[in-house]
């Protein structure tokens, strides 16, 4: 449980920073990623946390910092929406 509760403070530090980065243009820049996020949800039929440790074993995931960003903040966003 208390890893659990570290994975979550660490993805919302993340989707806290990129949103700091892209101040107004986040909503812009993060949708290509949730559309991915949902896409591989839909896919395999699961939720977004495993969805984004499937993304992760990607070449594209692996090799681009921005985009582990990106993912991530995405994902964080696909759960509270989810969750409202």
């Amino acid at each position: 449980m208390i890893r659990e509760i570290e994975m979550a403070q660490k993805l919302h530090k993340c989707r806290d920073t990129v949103k700091r980065f892209w101040k107004e243009e986040f909503p812009e820049k993060i949708k290509p990623y949730s559309d991915i996020v949902k896409a591989v949800m839909n896919a395999k039929h699961i939720e977004a946390i495993p969805a984004l440790l499937e993304i992760s074993k990607t070449e594209t995931y692996q090799e681009e910092g921005m985009a582990q960003l990106m993912f991530m903040a995405a994902t964080v966003e696909l759960i509270e929406s989810e969750n409202k």
